[in-house]
């Protein structure tokens, strides 16, 4: 007797388990529907067991989820975990190829905003497919979400969003008070002839804010503003930070910008507050962006800088 009521009761267990939704995977086994960046009302109809990445984020996203065995492409630029590197390719960021992908017979792509051909093309050919393009870090925040919900891993993502939160709070809490005259004037350099910088609805932008600086280009009505020279002089800013490789350009050296003719007549060249930092970190808008956010802070506020 005592035998058969535990067995009821575990049986109830299951039972409520699965009618209540307990286990994400078995939501997404009824079906979720997930909107994505492009407004797209996406049904996942399964648990995803193979997933392709078309962007060097949405892979260190899934695999801070855990999601790494269920991968089975990625791009070129993909670099980070180091596990990444061993995926099958599907071409370069830019211009992933279709065979490739279809031949992998994925059953999720992710994908970002510059994909709208490609994802049309999947989307014809009956493959799910969710395209993310944060401009914020509130924006990768959900998209973790979005990403763990329709790959039944939506617990992980929030744990992981969470201690995201965490972090930033504290890095963010002794800037609160901050005057803006106290936040250096930022230029962060995406290109050198011509020079291109962030416009304000970028995610480069909503980091050099976050961790108190000034972007000169907030007033850009582009993403991406091309400046000359003169113009750069007369906006004069504190700070300057340029990734030390881009796009496997050759490393650049703090010296270089003071050889840049007419350079010297901007504050940050003469002070010699420029900074080069790890490309990645900054522009990437995924788990780590919390590391790029540690650095902005040491380089814009140290004193501010609560340590880790």
């Amino acid at each position: 007797m005592k035998r058969r009521a535990l067995f009821i009761c575990f049986l109830l267990i299951i039972i409520s388990c699965f009618t209540l939704g307990c286990g994400q995977e078995a939501e997404v086994a009824q079906g979720v529907t997930i909107e994505d960046d492009f407004g797209r009302q996406v049904v996942i109809h399964a648990v995803p067991e193979r997933i392709i990445s078309l962007t060097p984020s949405g892979t260190e996203i899934l695999f801070a989820l855990g999601l790494g065995p269920r991968m089975v492409g990625g791009t070129d630029y993909d670099n980070y975990p180091p596990e990444a590197l061993a995926l099958p390719k599907v071409g370069d960021y830019e211009n992933p190829n279709l065979e490739n992908i279809i031949a992998l017979e994925p059953d999720l792509v992710l994908a970002d905003s510059i994909h709208q051909k490609t994802v049309e093309e999947l989307e014809a050919l009956g493959i799910p497919v969710l395209a993310f393009d944060p401009a914020t870090v509130a924006g990768v925040y959900d998209t973790i979400i979005r990403i763990g919900k329709a790959a039944g891993a939506l617990e992980a993502a929030e744990e992981l969003v969470d201690q995201m939160q965490r972090e930033v709070a504290a890095l963010t809490a002794p800037l609160a008070d901050l005057a803006e005259e106290d936040k250096p004037t930022v230029y962060y350099e995406i290109w050198y002839e011509p020079l291109i910088t962030v416009g304000p609805q970028t995610y480069i932008h909503d980091m050099i804010t976050l961790a108190g600086g000034r972007n000169i280009a907030a007033d850009a009505q582009t993403a991406w503003p091309e400046y000359s020279l003169e113009v750069l002089i007369e906006k004069d800013p504190e700070v300057i930070i340029r990734p030390r490789v881009l796009m496997g350009t050759a490393a650049l050296k703090k010296e270089d910008f003071a050889s840049r003719p007419g350079w010297e007549n901007i504050t940050a060249v003469r002070e010699g507050r420029i900074y080069l930092v790890e490309d990645d970190l900054i522009s990437r808008p995924g788990p780590r962006c919390v590391q790029g956010l540690k650095d902005l802070v040491q380089i814009l506020h140290p004193d501010l800088y609560p340590g880790d």
